[in-house]
């Protein structure tokens, strides 16, 4: 995730190197997205409100691509 005062510095090699770490998830974006996951599973439309407001402020999805390290 890029902050607004960053952005100026993305595509130059400094940003590159500066997050070739960053792009893991954190405990919180996991623990969210674990949580909408849950909740899908259990019968909650994606598209609903209640998975809608657990995603939306880091305008996450509910997916895990490969399992974190």
């Amino acid at each position: 995730m890029v902050k607004l005062t960053e952005v100026q510095h993305l595509g130059k090699e400094s940003d590159s190197q500066l997050r070739a770490d960053v792009r893991k998830p954190g405990r919180q974006v996991l623990h969210v997205v674990r949580k909408a996951r849950k909740a899908i599973f259990k019968g909650f439309k994606v598209s609903g409100s209640r998975i809608e407001k657990l995603l939306r402020a880091g305008s996450l999805v509910p997916t895990i691509v490969s399992t974190p390290q």
